[in-house]
C-alpha cells in the first residue's frame, strides 16, 4: 500500500500506542523504525509502504482488544509485584500435581496427547489468528508471554480448528479475486473481438460494459451484491487496452479504440446526412 502524508502520521500514532503494550500483534521492533528524527520522519524519508492486511493488525480496534486482554490478565494475576514470565517461572507457576491442560480448549489430554509448543512459528501463527478473529480470551493468554516460554501445550485438533477458522475466509477471498480476473479477461476479449471486425467501428458505453462484466461474474458463480464501480472498471480497461480512448457524451461515458474514432465519426456524419436529406424531401412534398 502506497500511503499518503497523513498515512505516515496515523501509522506512527498507532505504532507508538502498541509500543506501550507488553506484546505486539506481530514481531516488530518499533525502535528500529526511528533513525533519530522520529518514527514518522523515518517512514517518510524511506518512503515506507505496507500491506493493507498487515496495517489492520495495528489499528485502534486491535489496540483496544489487546489492551483489554492484557488488563484482564493483569487483574487476574495481580499480586502487587510484576510477574516475570520465564521458562522456570512458568514451570513453577502451578502446583506440580496440576494436570496439564490444552492451551486452547482448557481441557486435559484425554484420549489425545498434548503437544508442547516448540517453535516460534506456532506462536506467531496463533497470535495472527487470535488478532484476526478478535479472540480476546486467546489474546489474554498470549499476553502472558510467547507459547514456548510459558510451556503451552495443545491438542493438535484444537490448533487445526483455530487455523481452519481463518482458512475458509482466505480461500473465499482468493476465489473471488480469481473469478473477477476471469470475468475481466472475458470482457477485454469481447471488446478486442469487436474492434478486430473490419466492418465495425464499435463504440462501447461504459455502463453497458459494467453490466456485461457483472453478467459474466454471475455466470461464473460469483455473488455480486454491490454495484460495479464503473470508474475502476474504466481505469482497468485503459491499463490493459492502451489504444482505448474515453469520450463523455452528456451523462454517458463512451469508450472506443483510437483507430475507430474516424470511422465512428464518419458513420455519425453519414447518419446526419441521411437525416438531412429526409427532412428536405419532406419539405418538398409539403410544398
Amino acid at each position: 500500500m502506497k500511503p499518503s502524508g497523513s498515512g505516515y502520521a496515523s501509522l506512527t500514532e498507532d505504532l507508538l500506542q502498541f509500543k506501550g503494550l507488553r506484546h505486539m500483534p506481530m514481531e516488530l521492533n518499533v525502535n528500529r523504525l526511528d533513525d533519530g528524527d522520529g518514527v514518522e520522519a523515518t517512514l517518510r524519508t524511506r518512503r515506507a509502504q505496507w500491506h493493507k492486511k498487515c496495517r489492520l493488525n495495528f489499528n485502534k480496534k486491535m489496540f483496544h482488544q489487546q489492551s483489554r486482554a492484557e488488563s484482564a490478565l493483569g487483574q487476574q494475576s495481580s499480586t502487587g509485584t510484576p510477574t516475570v514470565h520465564t521458562r522456570s517461572a512458568a514451570a513453577h507457576r502451578l502446583p506440580q500435581s496440576t494436570e496439564p491442560i490444552c492451551f486452547f480448549c482448557n481441557k486435559p489430554a484425554g484420549t489425545a496427547d498434548l503437544h508442547e509448543a516448540a517453535t516460534k512459528e506456532i506462536d506467531k501463527n496463533v497470535r495472527r489468528c487470535a488478532t484476526e478473529l478478535g479472540d480476546t480470551e486467546l489474546l489474554a493468554k498470549l499476553s502472558a508471554g510467547d507459547m514456548i516460554a510459558i510451556e503451552a501445550k495443545y491438542h493438535r485438533n484444537c490448533l487445526r480448528a483455530l487455523y481452519n477458522k481463518i482458512t475458509p475466509a482466505a480461500l473465499k477471498d482468493e476465489n473471488a479475486d480469481r473469478l473477477h480476473g476471469i470475468a475481466f479477461a472475458e470482457l477485454v476479449v469481447f471488446m478486442e473481438d469487436m474492434h478486430a471486425h473490419e466492418d465495425n467501428a464499435p463504440v462501447f458505453k461504459l455502463s453497458d460494459m459494467a453490466n456485461l462484466y457483472k453478467m459474466k461474474l454471475e455466470q461464473l458463480g460469483a455473488t455480486v451484491t454491490n454495484r460495479i464501480h464503473t470508474t475502476r472498471l474504466k481505469d482497468r480497461l485503459l491499463t490493459v487496452l492502451p489504444d482505448l480512448r474515453v469520450h463523455s457524451q452528456g451523462r454517458d461515458t463512451l469508450l472506443l479504440f483510437e483507430k475507430d474514432i474516424g470511422p465512428a465519426l464518419k458513420k455519425a456524419c453519414d447518419h446526419d446526412s441521411d437525416a438531412m436529406h429526409l427532412v428536405r424531401a419532406a419539405q418538398v412534398v409539403r410544398r
